[in-house]
């Protein structure tokens, strides 16, 4: 009699758990597509990339540019979304899905997020205004045509990806150089160049994720040209070319640029072709964010 008590309670324990779980994974699965599918990670990227530039120029970060760079990373892709439908609709359906009947809404959000952004940045540093568009002048750039004769520099293979690589460099590196006094060039420099090599590396790991999609749609990226094993031994390489920098720095800053060299390496043997586009854009994009929470938990930031 016992026993079989035992054994419903058992059995009913389990039902219990597997609901919990299920229901707990339903939740995670929902918050992760919201996260990836809207700006929002991608804007927490902004935001904990511009912190790392701060942090690898040895101050602290300034919590307003830091969010001066959220609204306007937020806008900016935001609007990509609206304007890339017609790609997402081989590649990411769920986002197309996501932005149907929204169009208006996250229009009025976008355009309100890069007035903010841009007030905010002015009120603080007047030049770090023009450094803030920087990638929004490369984006209206690169994807509109200069002349009916001439490709758009969007569809030119390896063009996205160096422009992605260096806005996010630039601004994340230069808005906080410029408020702060005497930040030396040497180091800007060496930041710049770490953040150019790993944005370039995930963007194209982003185009690695769709390759096949973009193969039938007929885009033109690095891995559709060279190939997904190509394509993964030339980022490797890439990563590499930052290993020198470990000689240039010491101290905290040397423990951080292990790690983000590092992180890189993972990226590149870990997502491919085949990865579950939410998990391989919670990583990439999330990275940074992990990266500055991972630091403080370590005590390496204050």
């Amino acid at each position: 009699m016992i026993q079989n008590e035992y054994c419903v309670l058992k059995q009913f324990a389990s039902l219990c758990f597997k609901t919990y779980y299920n229901k707990l994974a339903a939740s995670f699965d929902r918050l992760f597509n919201f996260l990836t599918i809207s700006s929002l990670l991608i804007a927490c990227t902004g935001f904990f990339q511009t912190a790392g530039g701060y942090i690898l120029l040895g101050a602290t970060p300034n919590i307003s540019i830091c969010a001066a760079v959220f609204l306007m990373t937020f806008g900016i892709y935001s609007i990509n979304k609206l304007t890339d439908i017609k790609e997402d609709a081989i590649n990411r359906p769920d986002r197309v899905d996501f932005l149907k009947g929204r169009e208006r809404q996250v229009g009025a959000y976008s355009i309100f997020s890069l007035l903010i952004s841009a007030a905010l940045a002015y009120y603080i540093e007047k030049t770090a205004l023009l450094i803030l568009f920087v990638p929004f002048i490369a984006n209206c750039v690169y994807s509109s045509k200069v002349h009916p004769a001439l490709p758009r520099l969007k569809d030119i293979p390896c063009v996205k990806n160096i422009v992605v690589g260096l806005s996010w460099a630039l601004v994340c590196t230069l808005m906080p150089a410029v408020t702060l006094e005497g930040a030396r060039l040497s180091s800007v420099a060496l930041v710049i160049y770490l953040m150019f090599i790993k944005d370039f590396i995930n963007s194209t790991l982003c185009d690695l994720k769709d390759v096949n999609g973009d193969r039938r749609s007929g885009v033109k990226t690095i891995p559709v040209i060279l190939g997904p094993e190509k394509t993964r031994r030339i980022l490797m390489i890439l990563n590499s070319l930052l290993l020198p920098l470990l000689l240039l720095v010491k101290g905290k800053t040397l423990i951080i640029y292990c790690l983000l060299i590092l992180t890189e390496y993972v990226f590149i043997l870990c997502f491919g072709e085949s990865s579950c586009p939410l998990v391989l854009e919670f990583f990439v994009d999330g990275e940074w964010l992990m990266t500055c929470l991972l630091l403080f938990g370590l005590g390496l930031i204050g």
